[in-house]
């Protein structure tokens, strides 16, 4: 996998944290999986932070 790939993951949390998740990212207007991923790299050290890849698109295709 290149540094341009997404990986699919399985985590698990109860569910109220879900809700208040998916309430967060939406008040942020972000996806879940975005905004989940701003707070893990947040989270890590800045030196860390600096040699990450950029995320990403969805590759989802556009609504009309």
């Amino acid at each position: 996998m290149t540094n341009t790939e997404a990986s699919r993951k399985n985590i698990t949390q109860p569910s109220d944290w879900w809700v208040a998740f998916e309430d967060q990212a939406s008040k942020c207007n972000m996806t879940l999986s975005a905004w989940i991923g701003d707070c893990c790299c947040a989270n890590l050290p800045v030196k860390v932070q600096k040699k990450l890849s950029e995320r990403p698109p969805a590759h989802r295709p556009s609504r009309e």
